[in-house]
């Protein structure tokens, strides 16, 4: 089958670099990576809202003593980013 695609500039760099890498023998097959590696990433984002995250919230609902504040989380971040500040 044979579809047609308007590219902009950047898009067709983009497919330029990877064919200049040595990587893939022409544009379908980068489109073809592109599109397997959306497929992929799909598939664990339905992985993670389908199963982890409803899992999550069930340990939350049960263990309501191990969650934290937003204040608290906040707090917690901005320690440990004044931290990796000061090692540097």
């Amino acid at each position: 089958m044979t579809i047609s695609l308007k590219l902009d500039d950047s898009d067709r760099e983009r497919i330029e670099r990877q064919l200049a890498s040595g990587r893939f023998a022409d544009a379908s097959a980068v489109v073809s990576a592109g599109l397997e590696l959306l497929e992929e990433l799909g598939g664990a984002r339905d992985h993670w809202l389908d199963v982890e995250v409803p899992a999550r919230f069930a340990d939350a609902q049960a263990n309501p003593d191990r969650l934290i504040s937003g204040d608290e989380m906040f707090a917690r971040l901005e320690a440990r980013h004044h931290s990796r500040q000061s090692d540097r």
